[in-house]
């Protein structure tokens, strides 16, 4: 993959595979080595009609990996668990999960807790005893694919609160992985930093957004983009 990696990052698509479209015939030009897509794919809520949830993720899976380059996901709180089976029919599961690529040792996990008891939401609990051990074994930098931002960051505000996950911030700052990965909290995309790990959400791709990273050493570009 050469001196520099070059990732690709989509997030929060719910269900708008015509703005998914346009973002990756856009990017098709770009030297993409890795694509990582963050979670909220659907909202099983708000299906089109005449299609099943199923439908949908296969659709949105296939367009991304038509780029042809690694692709890796993890669900948001509002995909289906049926989703984990479309993952692992098209080798892009990184839900609990830990892929070595391009040197880098990338773990995902997904799903986020929130007051409105939706499909996907790992306690905790889970959340820590999930990181702590895919990354037990690592000896390359990480990086993180997230949905929920970690807690007291600038990507976890709503209406002044912070809502993140506490247990992904102590992970974080134990473990300090070059890239962190989020998505979720829509209002609050853009970059932050805790220690030496940097954290990125570029937006929902519902409107628009993707987000290119290029990795250098341990040097992290971070930059939002909107399809035109």
């Amino acid at each position: 993959m050469g001196e520099i990696m070059k990732i690709l990052v989509l997030a929060d698509v719910h269900n708008k595979i015509e703005n998914l479209s346009k973002i990756i015939d856009e990017v098709n030009e770009e030297e993409i080595d890795m694509v990582l897509c963050s979670g909220d794919f659907i909202d099983e809520y708000d299906v089109p009609q005449g299609f099943s949830i199923t439908n949908i993720i296969d659709m949105f899976i296939q367009k991304i990996i038509s780029l042809g380059k690694p692709t890796f996901c993890v669900p948001g709180n509002l995909d289906p668990s049926e989703i984990i089976d479309v993952f692992e029919d098209y080798d892009v599961n990184l839900q609990n999960k830990k892929k070595h690529v391009g040197g880098f040792d990338i773990i995902g996990w997904g799903g986020a807790l929130t007051p409105f008891n939706t499909t996907f939401e790992p306690t905790e609990a889970e959340t820590k005893k999930s990181l702590n051990q895919l990354s037990s074994t690592s000896s390359s930098d990480l990086i993180l694919l997230l949905h929920n931002p970690p807690k007291n960051t600038k990507l976890d505000l709503v209406h002044g609160e912070h809502v993140g996950s506490s247990a992904e911030r102590e992970f974080i700052e134990k473990a300090q992985p070059l890239l962190t990965i989020t998505a979720h909290i829509h209002e609050s995309m853009g970059t932050d930093k805790i220690g030496k790990t940097t954290i990125f959400y570029p937006g929902p791709v519902y409107d628009g957004c993707y987000g290119l990273v290029e990795i250098k050493g341990k040097s992290v570009v971070c930059v939002k983009k909107k399809a035109t």
